[in-house]
């Protein structure tokens, strides 16, 4: 079979899409065939290993609905004995690499997790039809050229932003600014400033990173700390050119400011995140282009991606065999600590429904029938824009992203980033969390402000946005009489002391800010600057 660079090199663009995107032609019952046909044999290679037997039981599942049946929904805690140390003999099959995120504060540092080759190889399939479903605007489109330049804007090596660049080398022959093997070796604003300064000559021609990521360094180059010094660089022909037509664009655009839109015109903007709704505004704002999202995990890989109208995500058919438990069924288990939710296959899911993603790695992997801990939202069961006839889904929440206020209003990240964006005060970041004062249930949101702000004020224009989002919010006052919003100023310069303590530490990209929604209690105390207090 022809590689992707000998396609390429001989005009067979159209090829390379039906390469890495030809899934999204399939029908629901041909997804679901792959699904079942792969699980199958995922459930002979996990019936041959100790870590399969222990999960699964002596005897292997003969059929899809046994396994369904019989295997129990797990966790990471079910997986501790055998992945911390990282026990190659009691796997399905050999880990090419192996691969963590954050662990579990104060009981392990990382979640370690294997991949096999084959788990690599789809890892690396996926993130190049991320990256061509973000730059096309119609089927069948490849717009990508050899030594095309990619900002190295990730974590490295062995996070899951970082593998998925280092397999996407596999697939094409993408320069890296800075270079990967000089990248690796510097601290994230290092590597961020010197990628622009390369760049200034190169080009950039595509973004492939975390969201909020990308969102910052547009904050960055906005306040000039992604700015190049005056140097005899600047002097290129390339760059010196560069420069005065991002110069002229400003000018005409009425701005005073430069924007990374003014310097490149990229391709694509590929992004991941659980928060990349929350920046797609800012992220084209600065760049010039809506991104396209990818889902992904490291106990997963890849699971979903959205297509060139940037609307709902597909599922990939073979990366994980999909399970989803419906929202009530959560619900009836939170009640019931005995309870096992039951679950429901793609081709039952329903528009308008959420769901808890449960995932069984595919193609050796060791994750069986794994709650994944994200909620996801059915919007449609095909895209007819697209001729797409695949469920389609967006990202929820997390499963503790998710904060009750009296059992009478669930506000998610969402709702209460647009209460606090729509307030018309500019600020940095912000935290929330549920705390009580007295008997008395409270949200409390944490916020940085840039320039003086009222904090009576905000706190009212908060509260009365969260009434227009929330139904059951606006219950909390009118029916129920509870005055439950409380708004703290944080110090200016908070985030930025936490990201470098942060980085101080060791810590990836993707953990370099608190989460949003319930932080602990040393990210609020660091944020307030009281940490050794």
């Amino acid at each position: 079979m022809a590689t992707t660079l000998e396609l390429l090199r001989e005009g067979r663009r159209s090829e390379i899409w039906s390469k890495y995107c030809g899934f999204i032609d399939l029908s629901i019952k041909q997804f679901m065939e792959i699904q079942k046909r792969l699980l199958l044999e995922q459930i002979d290679l996990l019936s041959k290993c100790e870590l399969g037997r222990a999960l699964m039981g002596a005897e292997a599942p003969a059929s899809v609905e046994e396994f369904r049946a019989t295997a129990p929904l797990t966790h990471y805690e079910d997986y501790v004995p055998y992945l911390l140390e990282k026990r190659e003999d009691v796997l399905p099959v050999k880990p090419y690499w192996w691969l963590h995120t954050s662990g579990r504060s104060g009981e392990y540092e990382y979640k370690w997790v294997p991949y096999s080759d084959d788990m690599v190889q789809k890892l690396a399939e996926c993130s190049m039809a991320g990256l061509i479903f973000a730059s096309c605007s119609q089927r069948g489109q490849f717009v990508f050229d050899e030594g095309d330049s990619m900002l190295f804007a990730l974590a490295p090596h062995p996070y899951i932003s970082g593998a998925a660049v280092t397999a996407l080398a596999r697939e094409f022959n993408f320069t890296f600014l800075p270079p990967m093997e000089e990248a690796v070796k510097m601290d994230f604003q290092e590597r961020i400033r010197e990628g622009f300064r390369l760049a200034l000559e190169s080009g950039l021609d595509e973004f492939n990173g975390v969201a909020s990521v990308l969102a910052r360094i547009g904050d960055q180059f906005v306040q000039g700390s992604g700015s190049v010094k005056p140097s005899p660089y600047l002097l290129r022909p390339r760059v010196a050119a560069r420069l005065l037509r991002a110069l002229v664009r400003c000018w005409l655009d009425g701005r005073r400011k430069l924007l990374p839109k003014d310097l490149w015109d990229v391709k694509c903007i590929g992004v991941g995140g659980t928060d990349t709704r929350l920046f797609k505004d800012q992220i084209l704002k600065y760049w010039g282009r809506v991104p396209a999202e990818s889902y992904a995990c490291t106990e997963a890989g890849f699971l979903a991606v959205q297509l060139w109208n940037t609307k709902g995500l597909t599922f990939y058919p073979d990366c994980n065999f999909l399970e989803f438990i419906p929202e009530e069924e959560l619900a009836r288990s939170a009640a019931d600590a005995g309870y096992v939710p039951k679950t429901v296959l793609l081709d039952e899911v329903e528009p308008g429904k959420r769901y808890e993603v449960t995932v069984t790695n595919l193609r050796g992997g060791a994750m069986v029938r794994y709650r994944v801990g994200d909620i996801i939202e059915i919007t449609a069961l095909e895209d007819t824009e697209l001729g797409v006839r695949l469920p389609q889904m967006v990202f929820y929440s997390r499963i503790n992203d998710i904060i009750d206020i009296a059992g009478i209003a669930r506000l998610t990240e969402q709702t209460i980033w647009r209460a606090i964006a729509d307030s018309g005060y500019s600020y940095t970041d912000w935290v929330a969390r549920k705390e009580y004062e007295d008997s008395q249930v409270l949200l409390h949101v944490y916020v940085e402000p840039k320039g003086s702000v009222d904090t009576a004020d905000l706190r009212e224009r908060v509260h009365r946005n969260l009434q227009k989002l929330s139904r059951d919010y606006a219950d909390l006052e009118s029916i129920w009489h509870m005055d439950a919003l409380r708004v703290t100023l944080l110090p200016a310069g908070a985030y930025q002391r936490y990201y470098e303590a942060r980085q101080r530490e060791g810590a990836d990209l993707a953990h370099l800010k608190p989460p949003h929604m319930s932080p602990s209690d040393r990210a609020l105390s660091q944020l307030l600057g009281r940490e050794g207090q």
